[in-house]
């Protein structure tokens, strides 16, 4: 988490914003065998390749078959699809002169790797022995989206307020029906799994800064984290760079999907702003009504109802949408992000979810994979993979 890190935040002094905030993403992608569509644990050797100075940077995750890239920060949507587009194309070319492939997709179809390929590094070791069989088995790939937040005591309210659309962000990114060589049932099988983790999922709604400093002090005294860097919360506060950080998503296969769910999330944010400086009010959300609603949203996508948890009301899914893109548009308008959102929300709604797209690929899982292979590298064509 390394983008926003200097001289990126400028504070609007008027009711209304008059900003636009910076914006960066972080994807998670797979390493697998382009033969048998499994993971495969050469991180270290993909890094080794790469020849072309990224856009963003490249790092280890918990496990070897993983690897993962930060945009650099963003002005635009523009310049988070060309950002993407680089490391993605980069990252493809280096993993092909290791004889491996990039997927980006929530989990791997394939059965799990028989042996556990934890990186060697203090902080992953530190969690695979305190976590043990939940770490060895977290093959999981998400996208997090982060937003700059002038400061801490605005973020809890925007985050309070955005806790409403976690479980439609949920459906929409949905992308990972396969775990372990079977069809799970879900389209976000990574949100399940994600959630066996003491501190992931929703956060509480907090009543102030003072109640969320206690809700911290708490955590660190009972020996919950070691710090607040692990806190894995579907949205935080990170405490290293002043952004407000969205870790709901599964990764999602098309460059274009991840790049219309940033713009979404950024007008989630930005309109919340505006609301808070309007005096809006909003109805706190019931941390059950929410778990409730994210449940059903990784279990079934866009393929059905889903739960507003301010109103508990059970929609379609396009209707859900509707609620949203009324919600965000004065933002999105603002920004000059309405088209790419409604593009990539129409397409969600029209065609499904990544996880609706695997599961019409094809009953052979080996094919999904290399269908997955196809649709990363969709859109890096103009990189140049030197």
């Amino acid at each position: 988490m390394w983008f926003f890190s200097t001289g990126l935040m400028s504070t609007p002094n008027t009711p209304d914003i008059d900003w636009l905030p910076k914006i960066g993403v972080e994807e998670e992608y797979q390493l697998v065998d382009p033969q048998s569509g499994g993971l495969i644990p050469n991180c270290k050797e993909v890094m080794s390749a790469i020849r072309t100075e990224p856009d963003g940077e490249v790092q280890h995750e918990l496990h070897l078959s993983q690897i993962e890239m930060a945009s650099d920060t963003c002005e635009t949507l523009a310049d988070v699809r060309e950002s993407l587009r680089n490391v993605r194309g980069i990252l493809i070319a280096a993993a092909r002169r290791t004889g491996a492939e990039l997927v980006a997709a929530g989990t791997n179809p394939m059965p799990l790797p028989a042996e556990s390929d934890v990186t060697p590094k203090d902080r992953y070791e530190q969690m695979a022995d305190r976590y043990q069989q939940i770490a060895r088995e977290l093959f999981i790939f998400g996208c997090h989206v982060h937003v700059s937040m002038p400061d801490r005591g605005l973020g809890i309210d925007v985050m309070n307020r955005s806790l409403r659309w976690l479980p439609l962000l949920q459906a929409i990114s949905a992308n990972s029906p396969y775990w372990d060589g079977k069809d799970t049932g879900y389209m976000s099988y990574r949100r399940e799994l994600w959630t066996q983790w003491p501190m992931a999922g929703p956060p509480p709604y907090f009543q102030s800064v003072g109640d969320y400093q206690q809700c911290i002090d708490d955590l660190l005294r009972c020996g919950a984290v070691k710090d607040e860097s692990f806190l894995y919360w579907d949205i935080r506060l990170p405490t290293r760079i002043p952004t407000i950080e969205f870790r709901c998503a599964d990764v999602m296969t098309s460059l274009e999907e991840t790049v219309g769910f940033a713009g979404l999330v950024r007008g989630i944010v930005t309109q919340s702003i505006s609301d808070i400086r309007a005096g809006t009010t909003a109805r706190p959300i019931r941390t059950s009504v929410l778990r409730y609603a994210m449940w059903q949203a990784a279990r079934f996508g866009v393929g059905g109802q889903l739960v507003d948890p301010e109103t508990c009301d059970a929609l379609p899914v396009a209707d859900l949408v509707e609620r949203l893109r009324r919600h965000v548009r004065p933002a999105l308008q603002r920004s000059g992000d309405a088209a790419v959102v409604d593009q990539f929300l129409d397409g969600v709604v029209r065609d499904g979810c990544g996880a609706s797209k695997q599961r019409h690929d094809t009953p052979q899982l080996t094919d999904v994979v290399t269908e997955l292979i196809a649709r990363t590298e969709d859109g890096t064509h103009r990189q140049v993979h030197a």
